[in-house]
């Protein structure tokens, strides 16, 4: 299905997965893949990420401006006595003081405003591998909502063949017992079973409900939306493959966050040492006088000293400080992956041991149990078997249907498992 999608448009896609499970339980049943698309596409916990990234790209733009330019206008050298302004022949006096009119313009060094750009744009690297670490956990608890209710429904589908086979039974041994065929205690037990499994029924579609309305509530609608699931499955080989070094690094979000919280200290420590390089600045003033004296002008160049021994302790002494921050990252990345290994291969075993369980059951348990009830039923219609024969029978095949469903959902869960260590999105 997902390739088809790739075909068109994400926007596309959506709303069309959109208008699928919008129908309800007229629709077609939704896939796994179809609901985790939405999920990922209108949960609004996503979109939390992706404004604070678009904000960090707005706020790397603005770390390369420089300062704005700062004007000025006022007196320059004039004295309290305004007589003394003007200019008096008599007195051999030009006039004294001028007004000033003044403009000036701090250039910060560019290798300070590109560390500056990269540190913001490094975040963006972060917030991005957290959405991805975020949207592993969501699909791994959207997948467990999804295989409950698959297996609830199976287990539904079982429970509604008990109903109906003990409906049958009761109704034969009615028939039977007022004939004198048949004895009261196994009606009354066929009663009390066929009163346990509408209860199962009850409880099993108050579980459905539940999972329905946690999925919904992943996928941002009506908790009260009605639809159904497509209940194939898929069981993969994963107890086959060897997961090395290479594909955590790969797939693992929290591994690459680890990644990113390093290149993020890297560009934080680029900043600071990047504080030795001076700054500029200009400044330029121009005089009208008073009197008759000649118009003036100042123009002055500026730049800071920052490797003076008294102002450069603190930009290094951060600089160390942050080598130390990653190598502490560092060492929790190897814990992390020494970690993850170790699941995997715990993962792997028990996989393959539960494969071989439910082989079992259904390969060997189950097909003996049917034919025991077969042969019970058999007995029963022609008069030879008890009817607690029976329903001894049926109740011992219910169980291992039921256990071998059990089994298969023990199975999908540690697939789901291995998918979320390796984050692999089948």
């Amino acid at each position: 299905m997902l390739n088809l999608f790739h075909k068109f448009s994400p926007s596309a896609v959506g709303f069309f997965l959109l208008m699928i499970v919008s129908f309800g339980v007229n629709a077609q049943p939704v896939t796994l893949d179809s609901i985790l698309f939405v999920v990922e596409n209108e949960n609004p916990e996503f979109r939390v990420y992706d404004s604070r990234i678009l904000a960090y790209s707005e706020y790397a733009q603005g770390a390369t401006a420089l300062d704005a330019p700062q004007i000025g206008a006022g007196f320059f050298m004039t004295p309290y006595n305004p007589g003394m302004w003007k200019s008096d022949p008599a007195m051999n006096n030009p006039g004294m003081g001028s007004f000033m009119i003044s403009g000036q313009q701090m250039i910060t060094n560019p290798k300070k405003r590109a560390a500056s750009e990269n540190y913001m744009l490094s975040m963006i690297g972060v917030d991005s591998t957290m959405k991805n670490s975020m949207r592993n956990q969501m699909f791994f608890m959207v997948k467990m909502a999804y295989y409950e209710w698959l297996i609830m429904e199976k287990q539904l589908r079982v429970i509604e063949e008990s109903e109906v086979l003990i409906t049958y039974l009761i109704q034969s041994a009615e028939l039977r017992y007022t004939y004198g065929m048949d004895k009261l205690p196994a009606y009354y037990k066929a009663q009390g079973m066929l009163a346990e499994v509408q209860s199962m029924k009850l409880m099993l579609d108050q579980a459905i409900n539940q999972n329905r309305i946690l999925l919904n509530t992943y996928m941002n609608r009506s908790q009260q939306e009605l639809f159904t699931i497509d209940t194939t499955y898929t069981i993969r080989n994963y107890e086959q493959k060897k997961a090395d070094t290479l594909l955590i690094a790969e797939n693992r979000s929290d591994y690459k966050l680890l990644n990113a919280e390093v290149y993020q200290l890297q560009q934080k420590q680029n900043l600071e040492l990047a504080q030795k390089y001076p700054d500029f600045g200009v400044r330029y003033d121009h005089m009208f006088p008073f009197g008759t004296n000649p118009q003036q002008f100042s123009l002055m160049f500026m730049i800071s000293v920052p490797i003076a021994p008294w102002s450069d302790d603190m930009y290094l002494a951060e600089a160390r400080g942050l080598d130390f921050e990653i190598e502490s990252i560092r060492s929790e990345q190897q814990s992390l992956q020494n970690s993850i290994e170790g699941k995997l291969e715990v993962l792997r075993t028990k996989i393959g041991s539960k494969k071989q369980e439910l082989y079992v059951t259904e390969s060997l348990l189950i097909p003996a149990m049917e034919k025991n009830y077969q042969v019970e039923l058999i007995g029963y219609e022609q008069n030879t078997q008890m009817l607690f024969m029976v329903l001894d029978a049926w109740q011992n095949l219910k169980m291992a249907k039921l256990m071998s469903l059990t089994q298969l959902m023990d199975l999908l869960v540690l697939q789901a498992e291995y998918e979320y260590e390796l984050e692999i999105i089948p």
